[in-house]
This record gives C-alpha cells, sequence and structure tokens, in this order.
C-alpha cells in the first residue's frame, strides 16, 4: 500500500473576531498614550508613546497574520498554526479513522447534536463549499473542528474514514 502525503495551505481571512481583537489592541494603546501624557519630561512622553505604538502595531500583525497547515499522513491529521510565516504552533493532531463525524459545516441534519461542543476554527474564516467540521478528541476533550479542505485532501479523508461517518455536501441543480 502506498503512503499518502498530502499537505495544504490555507490563509485566514479577517473575520469579526480578528476586528475586535485589532479593536482592543487600539484601545489599549490608546489607553497607554493618555497614560504617559503625565510623565514630567515631554522628551519621556514622546518616547513612551513611541514605544507603545510600536509595540502594538507589531504584536497586531505578528498575531493577527495568520495562516494553517494540514498535513495528512496515512490516515493521520495534524493541523498546526502559523503566525506571520514564521512561528509554528500545533494545534490538532488525530487520526481520521477516531473521528465521530465529518460534515460540511451548513449541514445541521448530522451537526446540530454536537452543537455545545467547543468550536475551533483551523478554515480561512468564510464559510464556502469546501468548509468542513469534524468532530473528535484532542488532548482528552471532544471539540468541533472547522476546516477548509481542498478536493484532494477532502477525498483522501473520506477515504480513510468510517463511510457511516462522513457527509459530503449535495450540491443543488446537478452534481
Amino acid at each position: 500500500m502506498d503512503n499518502v502525503i498530502i499537505e495544504q495551505l490555507v490563509n485566514h481571512s479577517s473575520t469579526k473576531a480578528d476586528r475586535k481583537k485589532r479593536y482592543i489592541f487600539l484601545i489599549v494603546t490608546a489607553v497607554f498614550v493618555f497614560i504617559w501624557l503625565n510623565l514630567p519630561s515631554l522628551l519621556a512622553v514622546i518616547f513612551m508613546e513611541v514605544l507603545t505604538v510600536a509595540i502594538a502595531a507589531l504584536l497586531m500583525n505578528f498575531f493577527l497574520n495568520k495562516e494553517f497547515e494540514y498535513t495528512f499522513v496515512d490516515g493521520e491529521i495534524d493541523i498546526d498554526l502559523i503566525y506571520n510565516k514564521s512561528r509554528r504552533r500545533r494545534v490538532f493532531t488525530g487520526s481520521v479513522q477516531e473521528f465521530e463525524i465529518v460534515a460540511h459545516f451548513t449541514d445541521r441534519d448530522h451537526l446540530d447534536f454536537y452543537k455545545n461542543y467547543k468550536l475551533r476554527d483551523f478554515s480561512g474564516g468564510i464559510v464556502n463549499d469546501n468548509t468542513y467540521i469534524f468532530i473528535a478528541s484532542y488532548k482528552g476533550k471532544k471539540g468541533r473542528y472547522v476546516i477548509e479542505p481542498n478536493d484532494k485532501l477532502l477525498e483522501a479523508i473520506r477515504q480513510s474514514s468510517v463511510p457511516s461517518k462522513f457527509f459530503k455536501l449535495k450540491k443543488i441543480g446537478g452534481n
């Protein structure tokens, strides 16, 4: 049997939650700028304000510029979160055989039972035809995980999963 190795990179689009984080960064920065205005020296005020704005801009750019890498190797899937194309952190690893269910994001018939599980979004942030949710345990906790696999990765997941637990999007009007 041949080894199946598939890698896919998904860029994360700016979402409502990301915009909220940006606003929080800006508000915290503004608060610190006003605090620094009370310093007795004008040079110290300018220095602290520039430093605060620079740190806030750096943090916003670093933590809000992210992408996900899916690595599928012989029925095992690993998902890494990559910040600013430089820092990598493993956010999920597991066997597709152990998934309770894999269904399209909009498939309420199969996913409503799991709606109280914690949702972790490892997709691009915009729901489309290739946005799927799988239910699995990771580090002892069950959760709902959103991914955005391409056709090749989706087919590999389908072939590795239990057929009665995989529900592909049914397109209306043909296919």
